[in-house]
């Protein structure tokens, strides 16, 4: 998932069809000389006229409300530049699938462009990535481990982190002490179904997470991301989604949660239903992201101090983990404005004087910059109260990143077609759904990490 300032931003499946694979490969022979070229090592220097263009999806305010905030902090080394940002769709997806022509035509490539850090592998690959690390080592220090991860690829130097994604559990504070619940003694997958049966005990309309007939990816990737599972290896290059044991934990843990009666088979994710319940109790707790509160606060804002945060229990096997690492900005090889866009975004997302003077305005962001999440302001959430930070800071223990290969979005579009036929079948086991995605994938991509 990513930075989301709307239901339109955030992650949906993603699906790629195989001529945007076929266009990428063309693109990627394109860009090889220039990429070799043009993204050595690039420092942030900042200064001097620039027309800046910045690449997201969904909403685009929360974006320019930090190019605002960066350019008042920063006039004398900004005069004459300016930031245009262009929402590429709906959905990541959307925004993916036209940097892609971007990159294949050589025109509007962007100087920014936003990716959830799972997707970054696909463009390292490629080649068409600039090399940041000198703009970006003065200020690692400053910004969490977690963020520090998210900034490199196959040892590569390529991105900005804007947002950690932390697995965390929401759960309704007066719900679960009515039913006697303490969500901390919760620690695995057999304690969340018995708590589900003490909820619905006092509230019989209740359900303690919600997982449809076809799952959002998120939502099955959070698991995987923390029991072990790799959809792939690169020596030897090849698919391995139909032998992998953390694959088939993550299925037969969302099947098992479907037939336990304590989770909504019919609730999915960002549609009206699902709105409703976290306002009226129809959900009392949901298994999420750390993008998740701004949500919560816009479908149930009479609710203040009711909901609350804590840790994940294990589910299929997973102990932490994360919701696809993260967002991330990336620089282009063919940016035009290098300098001036890794200005913006080191002084903006790595440094405590411009992650606070951003976060005056977008009160919703948790940053980055290690002092600042130890700081009142950010700890005492006026929603949450303190369970928000303390929960995100406990996560960042047993924060993981998923072994994401370039083929990752051809992946998670197959695993979730087999998962839903997986879950809507009599199978007990997800072995042949799973063999069935790995022939699919081997046919059509036979190796992650070529071109």
């Amino acid at each position: 998932m990513a930075r989301t300032t709307s239901t339109q931003g955030l992650p949906v499946a993603r699906r790629v069809p195989r001529a945007a694979f076929v266009a990428l490969s063309a693109a990627a022979t394109l860009l090889a000389s220039t990429a070799c070229s043009s993204s050595g090592s690039t420092g942030a220097q900042g200064g001097g006229s620039a027309a800046l263009t910045l690449q997201t999806w969904g909403s685009v305010q929360s974006l320019q409300t930090m190019w605002g905030t960066y350019q008042a902090a920063n006039a004398s080394t900004t005069a004459g530049q300016s930031l245009s940002v262009v929402s590429g769709g709906g959905s990541d997806t959307d925004s993916v699938s036209k940097f892609r022509l971007e990159l294949s035509s050589g025109k509007n490539i962007p100087d920014i462009m936003e990716l959830n850090y799972g997707e970054v592998p696909e463009f390292v690959n490629s080649g068409a990535l600039a090399d940041i690390s000198a703009a970006v080592a003065p200020d690692l220090g400053n910004v969490t481990s977690a963020a520090q991860a998210l900034t490199k690829f196959d040892g590569k130097t390529v991105a900005v982190p804007i947002q950690v994604n932390e697995k965390l559990w929401f759960y309704r504070s007066d719900l679960f002490a009515k039913a006697g619940i303490d969500p901390a003694s919760v620690k695995t997958q057999a304690d969340f179904e018995a708590a589900g049966k003490k909820l619905q005990a006092v509230a019989p309309k209740s359900f303690i997470w919600n997982l449809p007939a076809n799952p959002a990816p998120y939502q099955w990737g959070m698991i995987v991301s923390g029991n072990g599972a790799s959809y792939s290896t690169q020596s030897p290059c090849a698919i391995t989604v139909g032998s992998d044991q953390g694959t088939a934990q993550a299925f037969q843990a969302v099947k098992d949660l479907r037939g336990s009666g304590v989770v909504s088979t019919s609730i999915g994710d960002f549609t009206p239903q699902w709105q409703s319940a976290l306002a009226d109790g129809t959900l009392a707790s949901t298994l999420s992201a750390s993008w998740l509160p701004t949500f919560i606060q816009q479908y149930a804002p009479d609710l203040k101090g009711r909901w609350a945060v804590a840790q994940w229990p294990e589910i299929g096997g997973a102990t932490g983990g994360s919701e696809a690492g993260g967002a991330v900005f990336v620089i282009p090889a063919a940016s035009k404005h290098k300098a001036q866009a890794l200005d913006f975004l080191t002084k903006t997302l790595m440094t405590a004087s411009g992650a606070s003077a951003y976060m005056q305005k977008n009160p919703t962001y948790i940053p980055n910059v290690t002092s600042l999440l130890q700081s009142p302001e950010v700890q005492n959430n006026s929603y949450f109260g303190p369970s928000l930070i303390k929960a995100y800071l406990a996560a960042s223990s047993t924060y993981k990143v998923f072994p994401y290969d370039p083929s990752n979005t051809a992946e998670t579009t197959a695993l979730g077609s087999q998962l839903a036929n997986y879950l809507n079948s009599s199978d007990s086991s997800p072995s042949s759904f799973l063999q069935t995605a790995q022939n699919q994938l081997a046919a059509q991509i036979r190796c992650p990490y070529k071109n």
